[in-house]
Formats: structure tokens, sequence, C-alpha cells
């Protein structure tokens, strides 16, 4: 087997843990990421960036593909499979993030939504493996911690309805 003469950062593996508090209901943060169109508005980390959805197929192994990063250059492709889904109390998925020609990293992340004497608290669990070193781990921290921030502020603002999730 040939190997590329090519040098490659290190393979970093690490857990990332996030947590917040809503003044929301379980259901209502669970039908925050359910819907796509508000996952979409509060997934992008600035408003610099975007997310877009191509397909959006949320129930246990349905595909989730989109393109994400700078609003002029949504440079980044990923690719979340469903592995577990309980309405209004968790999610568990598999992402990829590559670009047109490398694989950048793969994740495993659960959300657990637990109500609370406020209205609930989510805790995100992701474990990635980075195959480009320490930049995207530490780019998935930034994005994560502003997308969920942006999560809270919209559900501060203007929760999305309520509604039951048909779980194909």
């Amino acid at each position: 087997m040939a190997h590329d003469s090519i040098a490659r950062p290190p393979m970093k593996h690490e857990t990332l843990v996030f947590e917040r508090r809503f003044r929301s209901s379980p259901r209502a943060v669970f039908a925050a990421y359910a819907d796509v169109e508000a996952r979409a508005r509060w997934s992008a980390p600035s408003d610099a960036t975007a997310v877009v959805y191509s397909v959006s197929d949320f129930r246990v192994d349905g595909v989730d593909r989109f393109r994400c990063g700078d609003k002029t250059n949504l440079q980044f492709e990923g690719t979340v499979r469903y592995a577990d889904i309980v309405e209004n109390e968790r999610i568990v998925y598999s992402e990829v993030i590559s670009t047109t020609d490398m694989k950048l990293s793969v994740s495993l992340v659960t959300w657990e939504i637990v109500p609370d004497q406020t209205g609930s608290r989510l805790v995100v669990t992701d474990q990635i493996a980075s195959f480009v070193g320490d930049d995207m781990i530490a780019g998935s921290r930034v994005g994560m911690n502003a997308a969920l921030d942006n999560l809270v502020a919209l559900l501060e603002r203007a929760p999305v309805p309520e509604r039951d999730v048909t779980l194909r």
C-alpha cells in the first residue's frame, strides 16, 4: 500500500460538552431543532455565516445534508445521520464535515433535554475526531457555543411553535 508523502496533521479526538438552560419547555427546545427552517436560523454562528439545508429527514435513520461557512462561500459540506430520537428528550446523530476534496471531521453528537424548575436544561455532547488537527476541534467548540447562544436568544424572543413532531 502506497502512502502519500504529503504531511498531514495528526488526527485529534476530543469530547466537547455544552450546557444551556431555557425558560422554555423541553417540547419547545425539541421543536426548535426539529424545525429545519428554525435550525438553519439559529445554527449559523454569526451574521456573516450561513447554514443551508438541501435535505432534511428528521427521523431515526434519516439524513440531513447542508452546506455552511461564510455567506459568500459555503465551503463546508455536512451530513447528519440520526441514530436515535426520543421526542422532547433526546437526539443522537453522527455528523461528517468535509470540503469537496477532504473529510475534516466525524462526530457523534447527543442532545439531552431535561425539564427543570424554570423550563429545561440542554446538554449537548460532541465526541469529535478531527482529521485536520486542533483547528477543527476549536472551530466546533466556537461554532456550537455560538449556535446554542443563538438558540437561547431565539426561544427567549420568539419561541418556535410547540407542535407534535411526526417521527416517521
